[in-house]
């Protein structure tokens, strides 16, 4: 936002009148702010505007909320929910990610200080699936230590003592969406090399030919240099 501004007041011949500062008593702008402790602001990643109404009834079917959410337009894609009930916004937060016929329906926190147009919608919290770790590895400890390279480890999925055995480990990540996909991670057990083969739960449509789940493969920027290239990413993922 400063970085806009900036450039703003650099292309600009600002008068004298237009730079004077209006400053906001922080009592009027918390005043707001209270207002929205129930919202979040949600932009769906579509290549297509969809309808309002359509998406809020979908979102009733998904959320079975306890009490009521009112919708209002943002821009594209774009909008403003407030929850009646703090728990349906607690929900909706812990129960990202969420797609909407394929596409990403990314949900970020109300902030009150941040411009509809200034939410990035870069991150969002994915279940990741660790396949082929020696059953020495499927704890607590050792998921997050894998997962923290990815990103943000929200949680593993292990039992009271810390462990998760099983087909696989699963930990919930707070991802970076302008990265390709993580296929795997590569691990080193007292110099035993293992590669770990990463797949993903709930993942929206993504490009099979950059890894990157903002577009798919007809708008990927790389796709005449990776044209000749074996595919990288795909369905398995």
């Amino acid at each position: 936002m400063a970085e806009d501004l900036s450039l703003l007041l650099e292309n600009f011949s600002i008068t004298e009148e237009e730079d004077a500062e209006v400053t906001i008593p922080i009592g009027e702008f918390q005043e707001v702010v209270s207002y929205g402790k129930n919202c979040v602001v949600p932009k769906l990643v579509a290549d297509r505007l969809i309808s309002m109404e359509v998406i809020k009834a979908t979102l009733r079917r998904w959320w079975k909320l306890h009490g009521k959410m009112s919708f209002k337009a943002l821009g594209d894609n774009l909008f403003l929910i407030e929850f009646t009930n703090s728990q349906d916004k607690e929900r909706t937060l812990e129960g990202r990610p969420w797609v909407f016929e394929g596409s990403l329906f990314l949900v970020e926190d109300f902030d009150g200080i941040t411009s509809p147009s200034d939410y990035t919608f870069d991150k969002d919290a994915f279940w990741v699936r660790m396949f082929k770790m020696p059953l020495g590895c499927m704890g607590q400890a050792i998921g997050r230590r894998i997962g923290e390279t990815v990103g943000t480890v929200e949680v593993v999925d292990t039992n009271a003592n810390g462990m998760g055995w099983g087909k696989f480990l699963r930990a919930k990540i707070l991802m970076d969406l302008t990265k390709p996909l993580p296929r795997g991670r590569k691990i080193n057990i007292q110099g035993k090399l293992v590669w770990i083969p990463f797949q993903y739960e709930r993942l929206p449509k993504f490009c099979y030919s950059c890894g990157i789940i903002s577009h798919d493969k007809r708008g990927c920027p790389q796709k005449s240099s990776l044209r000749q290239q074996d595919p990288q990413y795909g369905p398995w993922l």
